[in-house]
Parts: C-alpha cells; sequence; structure tokens
C-alpha cells in the first residue's frame, strides 16, 4: 500500500526515520511520499529518497513558510532542479491556510502564485494545501490554466459544499486519519461521494494518528492502512478493493511512484 503524504523529515520521525520505514513495511506499507514544505525540508526530502527505495518526495513551499521565501529565482531553480530527480514525483505541498493569522494571506498568495506560475510548463502533480481557503485556492488554480486533474487536494477536512466545489472543478482529493474520528462524520460522509478514479489516502504523518490508534504519536506511514480500512467500510467495499483502487489512482497521479 502507499501513503500518498507524509512528513518523515520531521523530528519526531526522522530521528528514528530507518524504523519508520521498517514499521511501514512491516504492515505492508511499501511505498510512502515524504513531501517538502520548505526548501531545506524539501531538499532533506530528497536525501530520504537516496537512502530508502520506499521513499519518495516532493519539492514545494508550504504557505505556512511564506514569509521565509522572498527570492522567486531562488525558488524555481529548486523546483526545476528536484522536480528533474526520478524520485521526487510531485510538486508541493502548495497553497494557502487561513486558520491561522500568520503569514499574511497577501503573502501566502504571492507564494503560491509563484509556485503555480513555476509549475505550470513541468510535466508534474501538483499537492495543494488548503485550510479555510477553498474559494481563493480554486479562483488561483482556475486562472493558472493547469489541467485540473494535475491537481490532489490533500488532507481533505472541508465541508461537504467544499467538496463539490472541488469535484466539479476536476481535482483529486485526499483523506486522512482525520476522516475516522467519532467528531468528524462529515468527512466520512465525503470520502463516500469521491469518485473511484479520484480518492487517495494518506497520513499526513506525524500528525492526525487515526483511529483506534488516535493516543499514537507521532503518527507514522504505517497507520495509513486504518485510514483505508475505515473509508473501505463507509464505501462498503473491501479493504483490499478499496487498497488496490487507491493504489492504482496513486500510480496513475504520481506516474514516477515506481519501485525499482
Amino acid at each position: 500500500m502507499i501513503d500518498t503524504h507524509c512528513h518523515l523529515t520531521y523530528d519526531p520521525l526522522f530521528e528514528k526515520v530507518e524504523q519508520v520505514v521498517q514499521r511501514a513495511g512491516a504492515a505492508g506499507v511499501d511505498r510512502m511520499i515524504c513531501v517538502g514544505t520548505t526548501p531545506v525540508d524539501s531538499q532533506k526530502a530528497f536525501a530520504l529518497t537516496q537512502r530508502f527505495k520506499q521513499v519518495f518526495s516532493t519539492v514545494g513551499i508550504h504557505p505556512h513558510y511564506a514569509d521565509q521565501c522572498s527570492d522567486r529565482d531562488e525558488l524555481e531553480q529548486l523546483i526545476h532542479f528536484l522536480g528533474q530527480q526520478p524520485r521526487v514525483v510531485a510538486i508541493g505541498e502548495m497553497g494557502l491556510d487561513q486558520h491561522y493569522p500568520k503569514p499574511p494571506l497577501d503573502v501566502q498568495v504571492q507564494l503560491f502564485q509563484w509556485q503555480l506560475e513555476i509549475a505550470a510548463p513541468l510535466d508534474l502533480p501538483i499537492v495543494i494545501h488548503n485550510r479555510e481557503t477553498t474559494d481563493p485556492v480554486l479562483a488561483m488554480l482556475r486562472e493558472s490554466k493547469i489541467d485540473p486533474a494535475r491537481f490532489v487536494f490533500h488532507c481533505f477536512t472541508g465541508t461537504i459544499e467544499e467538496l463539490e466545489k472541488i469535484l466539479a472543478f476536476g481535482a483529486k482529493v485526499s483523506f486522512t486519519g482525520i476522516t475516522t474520528f467519532k467528531s468528524a462524520p462529515h468527512l466520512a460522509k465525503a470520502a463516500v461521494m469521491v469518485p473511484d478514479d479520484r480518492i487517495m489516502v494518506e497520513t499526513d504523518s506525524p500528525f492526525l494518528t487515526p483511529a483506534p490508534h488516535r493516543k499514537v504519536r507521532p503518527n507514522e506511514p504505517r497507520y495509513v492502512t486504518f485510514v483505508a480500512d475505515f473509508i473501505a467500510e463507509q464505501r462498503g467495499m473491501t479493504a483490499q478493493a478499496f487498497e488496490a483502487l487507491t493504489d492504482r489512482n496513486a500510480e496513475q497521479f504520481f506516474t514516477k511512484l515506481v519501485l525499482v
């Protein structure tokens, strides 16, 4: 199985990354995508792909760090260099986040715009971070003229209405352990609404450990199976059939996600 979004470079996982990768494999998780959030983090994630055949990575700047990236040329050089590497499978995560007051939204918008412009001519999928900003994110994606099929909205936590807008746009949607929480029944409903060919699963570890392991910290890629099992049940599918479905979607979306 594939964990399409994790952060192995973050301290709780990085300090024991060999054991984390081994435990994932023992749980049947044979591939995981370590998602970049800053220039340094993206380089660190790429370095992990050189150590572990199971690890792939992305390159991008998370909106939380928008105020730390003020040189467009350096950003373009980074994305072009890492994007050419065979085990770097996507650009992102990028997007907007209004959950916290900082960085200011206008700073986030500028960085997001740069990344979309840089990503547009490249033949790579794009990982979108969207928190309480669905309308402005979709507006910027439409304005970019990039094929909607190149986008995945990771860690969906929005409303049913927001999901409908994302699906109408044409992007893929990925779900995390939050979907398993009893406090989020609307996400269980949302996970049923996504078409078979546009749904993926992830951990976003070291955050968001799924039930029944919510008290476990940090979350790890091995727990993505619990996200998949829960959604499979909601969709009336066997765990095996749903895992095969999401793996196929991940392989078709992240086309460089190949074990060699």
